[in-house]
């Protein structure tokens, strides 16, 4: 089951230069507490467009990098089996003019 979705409109992910020829990615500027990032290590996490789209894309988080800003990438292995995910359409977890959304 999918815990983490992040509304990246932009598609701003890109594959791990860290570790080129995987098929890890990073997409980065969200907020997430310390605690949470604990949590969620090893969990799912899904890409979508709006609140109401299913995945466009996916996969098992494998850590989160700290930036300067204060706020994180999320680096995931990709899972092509989580497009079209439908796990966060309807989550009240989304919050307010929030684009990470803790699913349950």
């Amino acid at each position: 089951m999918v815990k983490l979705a992040l509304m990246c409109k932009s598609q701003n992910f890109r594959l791990n230069t860290v570790c080129p020829g995987s098929d890890e990615y990073r997409t980065g500027q969200w907020v997430v507490g310390k605690k949470k990032r604990k949590e969620l290590i090893g969990e799912k996490v899904i890409l979508t467009k709006t609140r109401n789209d299913p995945a466009y894309m996916g996969g098992e988080i494998i850590s989160f990098n700290p930036l300067q800003n204060g706020k994180v990438e999320v680096l995931f292995k990709d899972d092509p089996s989580l497009i079209g995910n439908t796990d966060a359409i309807g989550q009240s977890g989304w919050g307010l003019r929030r684009s990470v959304c803790y699913v349950k």
